[in-house]
């Protein structure tokens, strides 16, 4: 019988292993080829996902119908965090109640603040009621650097798109051109939508409107329309009936029919406030996307928002 040798060559072992490592390489960036991307509201999410396209995972932590400034963590908050690459907020102290807890306990140095993943999204962005005195928890639930509501100016949008950008080419600058194309995208998409909500809003420029809670200034400034009187007396905390018969009557003197507010709160003092006021409406306006269920995107929720009001100045006049 015969027998059939094998000789040990040295160099083919090598090319073997060096085969199985590229191999593992390819498999390994494959696996973490696409950006893990965590929003925290439901409007960053939107616009994170028009930005990084196929490139990155993007999820949200809270529903479009949640208040974000009171949210209750659960621990899968805590595994997504722990994974992200980067972390998007609204910043200005809105989700200052869960957002640093458990960005901190996700034990993902990525995303903590000054890290290359941490993007608040309000940066640049013009901000609008910034307190110019001195403010204590007296007052309410106070936001020391101003409305952190922003998101509802278009123009905002854009630059929360070019912040989550940034962000987008700090962890992953080969795929830059990629976002700086769908950026300028998003963008032109959003200015042209500006321009035909503001050319429909003209005949309702310098509407005055009542709100439960100050959310909707950015959108009023924007297409010029005056939302600065709320019914809540002070963030956060339930109106007393002595100050909404002030805001009753203030909203007979100014002939005042309509009251915006947002998904989360509770509407028993808007409608309290209505009853009083003949032939005033209130309207339930989905703020961020998923807000309703009708609000499926950016740019449906902000149209949904200025047709209502729309609607509701044609009722209230012909009453």
């Amino acid at each position: 019988m015969r027998v059939t040798s094998f000789r040990f060559d040295p160099n083919g072992n090598k090319t073997l292993r060096l085969f199985l490592f590229l191999g593992m390489f390819l498999i390994s960036f494959s696996l973490q080829a696409k950006v893990s991307l965590v929003a925290t509201t439901t409007d960053i999410k939107y616009i994170a996902e028009q930005i990084a396209g196929d490139k990155a995972d993007v999820s949200g932590l809270i529903r479009g119908f949640d208040d974000p400034h009171f949210v209750m963590t659960r621990p899968d908050f805590l595994v997504r965090l722990n994974q992200a690459d980067i972390l998007c907020m609204v910043g200005l102290d809105l989700e200052v109640g869960w957002v640093p807890y458990i960005q901190q306990q996700s034990r993902n140095i990525k995303i903590q603040k000054g890290q290359p993943g941490y993007c608040d999204t309000s940066v640049q962005v013009k901000i609008l009621g910034e307190p110019t005195v001195m403010m204590d928890r007296s007052m309410g639930d106070m936001h020391i650097y101003g409305n952190p509501h922003y998101w509802n100016d278009p123009i905002n949008a854009i630059q929360m798109a070019d912040n989550i950008r940034s962000a987008l080419n700090r962890v992953d600058p080969l795929n830059h051109s990629y976002y700086d194309d769908n950026f300028a995208s998003f963008k032109k998409r959003i200015i042209s939508l500006t321009k035909e909500e503001l050319k429909k809003m003209e005949p309702y420029f310098g509407l005055k409107v009542a709100v439960f809670h100050d959310q909707f200034v950015y959108l009023a400034s924007r297409f010029k329309f005056t939302a600065n009187l709320t019914i809540e007396e002070r963030p956060g905390v339930p109106p007393s009936v002595r100050y909404m018969d002030q805001v009753v009557s203030y909203m007979i003197a100014e002939k005042i029919k309509i009251i915006l507010l947002g998904p989360y709160h509770n509407p028993k003092y808007a409608e309290y406030v209505s009853s009083k006021v003949p032939g005033s409406i209130v309207l339930v306006m989905p703020v961020s996307v998923g807000g309703t269920p009708e609000a499926t995107t950016y740019e449906e929720t902000l149209k949904i928002m200025l047709q209502k009001i729309r609607d509701a100045s044609d009722r209230t006049k012909s009453n």
